[in-house]
């Protein structure tokens, strides 16, 4: 007895093997299991995470919102005003400041300014946490830290305006 196998193709050939077990189909592509963006923005709605998660907020009001800054510290004297993405370093041996491009960087407690000054990282880091000057005793609404020519000084920060020539000199550490 014959049995006729001209209708067979090659096709059909390999999806037999496939079913006895011969030959495995190849494997179809599977999504990535990666973390995926949110749906909505963390600023009109926070993320939960969870079934019995609360809501977090993800990002700081008081540092997200605010584009200008006035940040201070002592022992050794200095004072940064943020405007935008310009900052102007003041020491008591440069009362007229210096001014630096610098780049903003938002993260979950506060913000980062980030440039260059004489060839090395200039950042000023600003967090949400209630602060102390060490000499005045004043509060703040936010911590302050300088990292400048290698060394890092901390001090205190608050929401400032747009520096004018009146801002800058009463923010001097010389005028005060």
């Amino acid at each position: 007895m014959t049995l006729p196998l001209a209708a067979c193709d090659s096709e059909a050939m390999t999806d037999l093997r496939r079913n006895v077990g011969l030959e495995q189909a190849p494997a179809e592509p599977e999504e990535p299991a990666g973390p995926r963006p949110p749906a909505v923005s963390p600023l009109e709605q926070p993320i939960e995470t969870g079934a019995g998660a609360r809501a977090i907020a993800t990002a700081e009001p008081l540092t997200y919102r605010a584009t200008a800054f006035v940040a201070r510290g002592n022992e050794p004297d200095w004072n940064v005003q943020i405007s935008g993405t310009t900052a102007v370093y003041r020491t008591p041996d440069t009362p007229n400041g210096r001014q630096i491009a610098v780049s903003r960087i938002v993260f979950d407690r506060g913000v980062e300014y980030i440039g260059v000054l004489g060839g090395r990282p200039f950042v000023v880091n600003l967090r949400a946490a209630e602060c102390q000057d060490s000499m005045s005793g004043d509060r703040s609404a936010l911590t302050a830290r300088l990292t400048v020519s290698g060394q890092t000084r901390t001090g205190c920060a608050a929401p400032g305006q747009t520096p004018t020539a009146e801002t800058a000199a009463e923010a001097s550490p010389a005028a005060g």
